[in-house]
């Protein structure tokens, strides 16, 4: 499973499902969204008198999560990422690291590895859609690649520590990266690592095994799926509670009462009393044919 195999940030998948169709309630945006992934591929969704394929809602789903990730003005966009990466260098670096600084650097960590997982996630989405978009693919990569990249620099080049002082060393040490980021502002949107820089920064990701083509997106998929569910249920329901509680022991929508009508009808409970009369019946006709 990988890297995302916590499931943290998963509630950004039913918080797309919610802004593709705002009128439905959250428990039914988890049941769309459960039943587009682990539905059989010729499955077909209907709600709000509408017909959806399950590839319609993926790439739905999936272009969704991009925007949210991907504003409008990408160069502005991409510099303020920058000046924030930038700034928590310095001041992770500057001689001492207060409460302020160690919070400047655990939301910019938290902020970039959410969008990562979002990036991954609409990746994930389009290409079971079976879109060819190669441009579009292209720049998810990109991006998804550029995120790993800031959270390793700040990682590598920031300690995990607080209300502690720094060494002269530590400073020397992070200048230069504080300089490389700054520097990179000025090149814009489409400036890249070259491969000697990702490998002498310790951040070459552009070989990560599940950027490469043989990764099978759709089985990513349906484990994050099935691992957010198994989450849901064992946590407590608590009030006000959404992401947390499975929809099942929710306030049960018509969607979901659907779902569990159908898991209902395709099981069969276990009946002691049959289990015993079919043993006993197996057990006398061994005995005939040893007597026989």
């Amino acid at each position: 499973m990988g890297r995302y195999s916590e499931c943290t940030y998963f509630y950004t998948l039913y918080d797309a499902v919610e802004q593709c169709f705002p009128a439905v309630s959250r428990n039914d945006a988890c049941t769309i969204l459960r039943e587009t992934i682990l539905a059989p591929d010729d499955y077909e969704l209907d709600f709000n008198d509408s017909n959806y394929t399950k590839y319609q809602l993926l790439s739905l789903i999936g272009h969704t999560l991009s925007k949210n990730c991907m504003l409008n003005n990408k160069e502005e966009t991409h510099y303020n990422t920058l000046e924030t990466a930038a700034n928590v260098i310095k001041h992770m670096n500057d001689g001492y690291i207060s409460q302020h600084d160690y919070a400047e650097r655990t939301d910019f960590i938290e902020e970039i590895s959410r969008k990562e997982f979002m990036l991954f996630a609409a990746l994930a989405c389009t290409k079971t859609a079976e879109e060819e978009d190669t441009m579009f693919f292209g720049e998810l990569t990109l991006n998804i690649v550029r995120f790993r990249e800031l959270k390793d620099l700040i990682e590598n080049y920031t300690p995990d520590i607080v209300d502690e002082e720094t060494t002269v060393q530590d400073f020397e040490r992070a200048k230069p990266i504080y300089k490389m980021l700054k520097s990179l502002q000025s090149l814009g949107y489409n400036y890249n690592f070259s491969s000697k820089e990702r490998t002498s920064l310790d951040i070459d990701h552009e070989q990560d095994d599940d950027l490469t083509g043989h990764f099978n997106f759709y089985n990513w998929l349906k484990r994050l799926m099935l691992l957010q569910l198994r989450k849901e249920i064992s946590l407590p329901i608590t009030k006000g509670s959404y992401v947390n509680v499975a929809p099942e022991v929710a306030n049960i929508s018509q969607l979901d009462r659907i779902a569990r009508l159908r898991g209902a009808f395709n099981k069969r409970r276990f009946d002691r009393n049959r289990f015993n009369v079919l043993e006993q019946a197996n057990e006398t006709s061994q005995n005939n044919d040893e007597e026989g």
